[in-house]
């Protein structure tokens, strides 16, 4: 550890979360295809592992197109490569991706997967338990693909625990060892993503949103790139108390099938501490909404002015949006402007 050098103390070793997701339609709607966001996902991790941030990313690893997950793991594999040359950047320190998943996502991640990836990325398994389900009502592994009602609900929500677990950080046991830290996330950036037909409560975006505004933290919400974000910034940007029908428990019912069995499922079993159901987590987020509206800067913490800001939330330009996260993790989290 001695030889560990940094490009920037400032950042080294925070946490930054990134919610994307692939919306084909809403980006061919604006001119833009997967390679856009592809550019945009890179040009603004690139900086922050090279400062040594590790990325937050809840990616799956099914080896697909729209698939975010190996782009990251690549670009660090090729950052380490190139501190490994014996060149002037030679032990520099480099971020890591931190691999969030849920039960049951994570029983696809075999051992060899994990291997063959463990320089570049720390995979995190959020268990039933780290969701609070009681023993009792654990569903084992082996029946997790049963299509039982309870192996559903208990999908639902793990996965909602993992989302808040990101932004407030967890501990994880590690037998005959001290438990490992898993910090909290610093700031999160959220682009893309489906607002119906998802997993869970809510939409991924929405919830990662509530949970990021609750726990205070800088919230970049790029939605000239459509999905869920796009459906969040044009409520973040409306005026008064108006109330966007995505924001809305009877519209979640009507576009997505789940909810509604999820509904009856909360009924039924119950729903552990920390986790809300699909009325009470839009109601706390649309509260929120109508705050920002009211201190856009603030209340979303994003270091930039109300003019900046609210570009933000809008431009389609992949180098103005990669400009404006840039300044506003710059005055919020410590990134430094390096030379090339």
């Amino acid at each position: 550890m001695s030889t560990r050098r940094y490009r920037s103390r400032a950042i080294a070793d925070k946490l930054i979360a990134i919610s994307i997701a692939y919306q084909r339609e809403n980006l061919l709607a604006r001119g833009l295809g997967l390679e856009h966001l592809r550019e945009l996902l890179l040009s603004l991790v690139r900086p922050l592992v090279r400062q040594c941030a590790s990325i937050a990313y809840g990616g799956f690893w099914k080896e697909i197109e729209e698939n975010f997950t190996y782009d990251l793991l690549r670009l660090i594999s090729e950052e380490q490569q190139d501190n490994s040359l014996g060149g002037p950047d030679t032990s520099l320190a480099i971020g890591q991706l931190i691999n969030y998943s849920a039960w049951p996502n994570y029983l696809a991640i075999t051992p060899k997967i994990e291997a063959q990836w463990i320089n570049s990325c720390r995979i995190v398994r959020v268990t039933q338990r780290d969701a609070g389900i009681a023993e009792a009502d654990l569903v084992p592994d082996s029946e997790a693909e049963n299509g039982s009602d309870r192996a559903l609900f208990n999908a639902a929500v793990t996965l909602s625990a993992m989302r808040r677990l990101t932004t407030t950080g967890m501990t994880i046991a590690i037998p005959d060892a001290l438990p490992e830290i898993v910090p909290a996330a610093v700031a999160r950036v959220v682009l893309g993503g489906k607002v119906s037909g998802y997993s869970g409560f809510l939409p991924g975006i929405f919830e990662e949103a509530l949970v990021t505004l609750e726990s205070q933290r800088p919230l970049y919400v790029l939605g000239g790139f459509g999905g869920a974000a796009d459906v969040l910034a044009r409520a973040l940007l409306a005026a008064g108390d108006e109330r966007p029908p995505e924001f809305t428990d009877e519209w979640h019912r009507k576009n997505t099938p789940d909810v509604e069995k999820l509904s009856a499922l909360t009924g039924q079993f119950g729903i552990p501490t920390g986790v809300r159901d699909t009325p009470a987590a839009l109601d706390a987020l649309f509260t929120l909404v109508k705050q920002a509206r009211a201190d856009l800067p603030g209340t979303l913490q994003t270091g930039l002015d109300l003019q900046e800001t609210r570009e933000l939330l809008t431009t389609r330009n992949v180098a103005r949006a990669v400009h404006l996260v840039r300044k506003g993790l710059e005055a919020k989290v410590g990134l430094e402007s390096l030379p090339a």
